[in-house]
Formats: structure tokens, sequence, C-alpha cells
């Protein structure tokens, strides 16, 4: 039967060739919007720490929390799709954002401000997949990397707008603003979802949703990020800690032998049956690690090192962005080679050259320089992510394609919340580490520190300070440019951990190569 055939899609658009178009604008407008508010936090970041006195230990889980339950939300989708249909699961998970986003608006507290992100997460943990779910089935195999194409310039241009909005929203309002401007981009989107998407199959199974395994993956990953964001802080042996990533470990050990064993999984574990499938999943987590921790890392890096605007920080990203659209259809293009491992391959190399570059980059750095050096990834990225997408569902069969989605965004965006958590507990710890060293050679004994206090105390003599007063601004500049430098060393420790672990993806992907897709084997649905 003809996809343009499907009772499920609205009787009016049945048997049109531009169906596919609307269902496509839809689902891709539904989820740029969502990762465009999660993007558009990362540049509130400083303002946000200024106004609940909080650090960067803290401040993070701005970002966190709404990956944290991106990953959990994607296992869902399946099931959902299944027993509701793409139209009412889409319709349902807008109207919860855009009340989340209303509350956050107003919320004056910032554990409240958490939640709302959280909630936020989840509504976006539906729309990635559901996107994936929807737009794979509308075009012909042969088509199937410009879908992905398709999808990756929706999923990227999020990303890429997300931080410049922000940024204007906070240099010329005020920070809580980033949170309402989403809701009329999320009611168009619910009325078009309403109009265009297909519904429920009819006569598809009611499937069973095991609570059980979603509460199993809900405290792993709650757990996981808990004690790795807590072992900082109270040391990585202390009981809190440990106990956190022993109860981490045995629930998702629970979670894999339930997933295993049950007659109604939430993660179908026959997904990884297929060679291709379970090395696109690997990979795929470090794209997540990589994607979102950039974007995490790299506009506060512009804030505090480079001592950019808000405005500007967001305009890096969205430089970094853009040059990757016109990049999608190449990549499109070459996800439908017989052997599409080798533009994953070097996509994921071009990311990690990329980090090993801004890894060198310092204060002095100029805005283009940053700017292409980042982009150099970025258009990396761009060329694997098609590859990535269509071969992990190129050989599944229909009953699996909500499930491999579902899970293939699950991994990624697993990657994304352990990512971010790790990065910005990597720069906490270096700046401390980094400023203790640069203290410690602070002495009378050095020369570079007393040609430093010299040229400090004429600037200030000059200004009619007293002695005792100049040597106490003195200290206290010199304190200041110390945490600077730690800044921008932690910040380098940061982009040399994104380059090695994409140099090992990129060595990953190279198992891709080693089977041509045509001659793989599909994964059988379930009897």
């Amino acid at each position: 039967m003809s996809v343009y055939h499907n009772p499920a899609i609205p009787e009016r658009f049945r048997g049109r060739a531009s169906y596919k178009w609307f269902a496509t604008t839809t689902v891709i407008l539904g989820m740029m919007s969502s990762v465009l508010s999660s993007t558009m936090v990362n540049v509130a970041i400083p303002d946000i720490m200024g106004a609940y006195g909080i650090g960067q230990d803290q401040a993070h889980w701005m970002s966190t929390a709404t990956l944290a339950a991106m990953p959990v939300m994607m296992l869902m989708n399946g099931w959902l799709v299944t027993k509701f249909g793409a139209r009412d699961t889409y319709v349902a998970a807008c109207v919860v954002f855009i009340c989340a986003s209303a509350v956050g608006q107003f919320m004056p507290d910032y554990y409240g401000l958490v939640a709302v992100r959280t909630v936020q997460g989840a509504c976006a943990g539906l729309f990635q997949p559901l996107t994936m779910t929807v737009i794979f089935p509308l075009f012909p195999p042969e088509e199937r990397g410009k879908a992905m194409g398709i999808y990756g310039m929706g999923f990227i241009l999020g990303p890429a707008l997300g931080p410049v909005i922000g940024g204007i929203i906070v240099d010329h309002a005020h920070w809580q603003d980033i949170f309402g401007w989403s809701i009329p981009l999320q009611v168009l989107t619910a009325l078009m979802a309403l109009r265009y998407l297909p519904g429920k199959l009819p006569g598809a199974r009611n499937p069973r949703l095991n609570w059980f395994s979603l509460v199993l993956v809900a405290i792993a990953m709650a757990s996981f990020l808990t004690a790795i964001s807590n072992g900082l802080r109270l040391g990585w042996d202390a009981p809190k800690v440990f106990g956190l990533l022993f109860l981490a470990a045995s629930a998702m050990l629970c979670f894999i032998t339930l997933e295993l064993t049950t007659r109604a999984p939430l993660l179908e574990m026959r997904l990884f049956a297929d060679r291709t499938f379970t090395i696109s999943v690997a990979v795929g987590f470090m794209f997540g690690v990589g994607m979102f921790g950039s974007l995490y890392v790299l506009p506060i890096f512009a804030q505090q090192v480079l001592h950019y605007t808000a405005s500007k920080a967001g305009a890096l990203i969205m430089i970094t962005g853009l040059i990757m659209i016109p990049i999608f259809p190449l990549g499109g293009h070459l996800a439908q080679q017989p052997r599409s491992g080798y533009p994953i391959a070097a996509g994921m190399l071009m990311f990690g050259v990329s980090s090993v570059i801004l890894a060198g980059t310092d204060i002095d750095s100029g805005f283009w320089f940053v700017a292409l050096s980042a982009a150099f990834g970025r258009v990396g990225l761009s060329i694997a992510m098609p590859s990535l997408q269509t071969g992990a569902l190129r050989n599944l069969s229909q009953d699996l394609l909500p499930y491999g989605a579902g899970t293939m965004n699950f991994v990624r965006m697993s990657g994304a919340a352990i990512g971010t958590n790790s990065l910005a507990l990597t720069l906490a710890h270096q700046t401390a580490v980094h400023a203790d060293q640069l203290a410690t050679t602070q002495t009378g004994n050095n020369p570079v520190t007393a040609i430093f206090g010299e040229r400090v105390g004429t600037l200030l003599l000059d200004q009619g300070v007293n002695a005792v007063e100049q040597s106490v601004l003195t200290m206290g500049y010199l304190g200041r440019v110390i945490v600077e430098q730690a800044r921008m060393f932690a910040f380098r420790d940061a982009y040399l951990v994104l380059a090695v672990g994409f140099l090992i993806a990129a060595v990953s992907a190279l198992a891709l190569v080693g089977k041509p897709q045509a001659a793989a084997r599909t994964v059988p649905a379930r009897a």
C-alpha cells in the first residue's frame, strides 16, 4: 500500500504527493521550536547565575534537566504512537510545552525553573523521534537520505537561531522572557498537527506500557547525573555520591534485564540484532555529547573568556549553525551511498579537529577565527548526521520504526545530557585546579608578578591612590587576572576532551564500512 493511501492519513490528503511536505513542515516546526528553547537558555546562564547567586555547579542544571528528561520520554515514542497515533501525541506534547512555558515566564524560584525546563525537555523528547517517525515512511527508500537531511536542517536551525534570539532578549528585555517567546510558535504547530498529521492506524494493536521499565530508566538517569554533579563538591568517595552511582548502575542493570524478558518492552532489544543499528547508536551517543556539549560550552566561553555580550555570543552560535544548512543536502546525498560509514567517520573527524583548534584559542582570538573554527566542526556534523540517521533506521521493519527512532534519539540525548553535565563539571574543576596552580607561582620572587605589580601600581599612583590602597587593589586585580587565565585553560581542557571523544567516534564509525547496506539483513517484525 502506498503511504499516501495510509488510512491513518487525513482523508482529504490521501493520494496527494504534496502531503509529505505539509506533514514534514509541521513536525519540523515543532521540533525546531523545542530545540530553540533549549539553546536559548544557555545564553542566559550568566544572568541566571547572577540573579539567583548560584555557581556553575548549580547553573548547569538548567540545561542538564532538559537534556535528562528528553531521553526518558524518547523511549515512550513507540508506545505513544502505536496507542494514540502521531497526531494526538504531537498535539498533547505541544499543549504541555505551552503550559510549561507560561509558568516559566513568571517562576520566581531557581529550582522551579529547573522543574519547568524538565517538563519542556520531556516534551522535546517526544518531538524529535516523532519527527523521524512521521518523515521517514513518507519518502521512498531512494529519497530517505534526503528526508534525514531535511530532518537535520530542522534539528540544526533551532540551535543556530536560539542563542542569537536569546541574546537579544537578554540584552534588551529580561532573561525570563526566553520562556514566553515560544508560545505562539507552539500554538501554530499544534493547529497544523491537528490538520496534517496522521492519526492512529485503524486496527493497530493496543500495546501495554511497561511503567516499571520507565521508572527504572528515569531513576538510573537522574541518579547518575545527580551523582556526577555532586562528585566535585562532595568528593567522589562521599557516601551520597557512591550511593547514587550504585543506585544508577543497579537501576540500569534491572532495566536491561527486564527489557530482555518482558513481553511489553520499552526498549526493543531486537533492534540491536542489526549490526548497523548498534554501531550507529554508539556513534550517535558521541554525536549527542559534541552537539549539545559544545552548544553549552561555546556561548559561556564567548561571554566569560572573550567577554562578548549575550547578543554577540548568540551571533557566534548562529553563524556556526547557519553554515551547516547548505551542507545538509550533501550529507543527504552521501547517506544514499552504499558505504555511508565514510561520511560519518569524516564528519566526526572534522569535529574533533575543530575542537583541537578551539582548544588553542585565547582572549586575543578574533571573532571570525572562533566562529569559523567552530563552524568547521559543525560542517562535519551536518555531513555525518543524515548518514547516521538513515543507516540506523534503514533495515528496520515498519513496526520497529517508532521504537528505532525513539531508541536512536534516546541514546543521542543521553549523550547530550551526560556530555553537557560532564563538560560543565570539567570547567568548574579545571578552573579551580588552574587557579590554584597559577596562584602558587605569584610570589615576590616571580619577576613577571613583580613587573605586573609595578605597572598596576604606577597606573594607580597616576590616579592619586595612596600606597596602602595600591597594594590592596593590585592584589585584587591580580586575583581577577588569575581567574580569567584559569577559565581560559579550563575551556581548553574541555575542548581537548571533546576532541579525544570524537577521534574515537571517527574510528568507530569506520566499522560501518565493513558491510554494504544493500546486503544488510532486515530486522524482523515482532510476531
